[in-house]
């Protein structure tokens, strides 16, 4: 099936929007199509020419895995709602242009867990869907790109940050900076913040340990003092093994430097309500400053629950997240979020809505959904494109190349954003 429409044709550099796509429109078919030269000048300006748009036609399925279960199902609903709403606004195109096509989402729930997003990656394999949106968390990414790797598939995920999945070539893309640019941004809060002394705490996996040592390496290097790490199971239903260890440490360290140069940097997921309602029953983590990651950013558990609230006040929890450059399509989307699920979501909802529209944009373009067609033309479209987090750029690695950070903490019950990490001078701005 194929129809002949008006579209609009540029050449590489003009930058695609959200709404319009500014490419070359390729075809699988044999008819001609008329490539229209724009002079750089005139670069920014939509040319009108008739192609033939052929080659993909009716229903074209893509995968989901995110965790709408388990200890990520906060963030995971939500980046699950992100993406449908980027293959809701992304058919609107698609009908705007009257092309012959639309995409279908097909979602699975990972759990939280390495072993089940992988079960549900053989499950959309299965049904001949090799396009996956996810997962969501590094670990469940190493769990699973064996299999993607050598199956013909391809993950794009919005959240995934392990400096040890920043891979050429496999079968990952990743649209958030790898946290060998987290580390130092978190590194650089702390110091900012007067902090000599920092003991650390992370969960046991891939995530944790790469972005712990990113963190804790750029802290030595700017002359901080780091305490024994305290690496923890994060499917242990309880804490107080690892509250207690951690009381201890900085008991130390508060007796030696005083409770106002010691700090504690915990990297976690949802288990941090759990871990501060143990922490909280030992007085003297509740006298030092607490820092986190992006994973922890906006997590509203920790403001419902009372015990949560209190200590994370008390501490003045501060942690810093990859900041989208805002734009109209960002102030959509989160509009679109807080009337849907009546709260003020995470950045990684914006990578989400993206991932989605890469996709399709690349779809649109190679008017194929072959997984190594795709795959070839990803870096491309992205580097073309601007959209909810603004220039979705990436690197050799697959994974998005920008890297500035936004400051947040707990504040007067509530989330607040306190000013911003710019990665090009290694700098702290307040608001």
């Amino acid at each position: 099936m194929s129809s002949v429409k008006k579209i609009g044709v540029g050449i590489i550099g003009i930058i695609i929007l959200v709404g319009i796509a500014y490419g070359v429109l390729g075809t699988d078919s044999d008819t001609p199509t008329e490539t229209v030269e724009v002079p750089d000048t005139i670069a920014d300006e939509i040319v009108e020419e008739t192609i033939e748009i052929s080659g993909l036609s009716g229903e074209v399925t893509i995968g989901l895995i995110l965790p709408l279960t388990g200890d990520l199902a906060t963030h995971g609903i939500e980046n699950h709602e992100g993406s449908k709403f980027g293959v809701s606004e992304f058919n609107n195109y698609l009908q705007e242009i009257e092309a012959p096509w639309h995409l279908k989402m097909v979602s699975e729930d990972s759990a939280t867990s390495p072993v089940i997003a992988l079960e549900k990656l053989t499950v959309l394999n299965a049904k001949g869907i090799g396009i996956v949106v996810g997962p969501e968390t590094s670990s469940n990414i190493r769990n699973m790109k064996g299999y993607s790797d050598s199956n013909n598939m391809m993950l794009i995920s919005c959240c995934s940050s392990a400096p040890a999945l920043a891979i050429p070539n496999d079968s990952v893309f990743r649209l958030v900076p790898d946290d060998s640019n987290q580390g130092p941004a978190i590194a650089k809060l702390i110091q900012h913040e007067g902090i000599k002394v920092l003991v650390p705490v992370w969960r046991g996996d891939t995530w944790g340990d790469g972005l712990g040592d990113a963190a804790t390496n750029s802290f030595i290097e700017r002359g901080g003092i780091v305490g024994e790490k305290i690496r923890y199971n994060p499917e242990s239903p309880e804490f107080s093994a690892s509250t207690s260890l951690l009381a201890q440490q900085v008991q130390e360290y508060v007796d030696e430097y005083g409770a106002d140069k010691v700090g504690v940097m915990f990297l976690g997921f949802a288990e941090i309500l759990q871990f501060t309602q143990s922490a909280s029953q030992h007085d003297v983590l509740d006298d030092v400053r607490w820092f986190g990651p992006g994973a922890n950013t906006k997590e509203h558990k920790l403001i419902d629950d009372p015990i949560g609230l209190e200590f994370s006040t008390n501490v003045q929890f501060t942690t810093v997240q990859f900041a989208p450059a805002e734009n109209p399509t960002y102030d959509k989307v989160q509009a679109h979020m807080i009337e849907t699920m009546g709260t003020d979501p995470n950045t990684f909802v914006h990578s989400s809505y993206d991932v989605v529209w890469l996709i399709g944009l690349a779809m649109l373009e190679t008017q194929s959904s072959e997984v190594s067609v795709i795959k070839a033309a990803i870096p491309g479209i992205a580097e073309n494109y601007q959209g909810a987090i603004g220039p979705t750029k990436l690197n050799e690695a697959g994974d998005l190349e920008q890297a500035d950070y936004k400051v947040w903490g707990i504040r007067g019950g509530e989330w607040i954003e306190l000013g911003k990490y710019t990665m090009i001078d290694d700098s702290i701005s307040f608001n």
